[in-house]
């Protein structure tokens, strides 16, 4: 493996934070504010986000 710059690593950080705290807050505003059932499809959308979040981290730290 390559060896990621200290500026390439803080990024991956940051972006990976961002994803999973947008999930989070996209998972938390469906289900605390929408009061319609909401389709499958819809509630894959911040999981799949938090996930790709959680898997930037996963690495980040992972490789440390």
């Amino acid at each position: 493996m390559t060896q990621r710059t200290r500026t390439r690593n803080a990024i991956s950080i940051i972006l990976g934070l961002t994803l999973v705290a947008a999930g989070l807050i996209g998972f938390g505003y469906m289900q605390f504010h929408v009061v319609e059932p909401i389709s499958i499809k819809l509630w894959l959308i911040p999981i799949t986000i938090f996930a790709a979040g959680a898997a930037i981290l996963w690495d980040d730290f992972k490789s440390l």
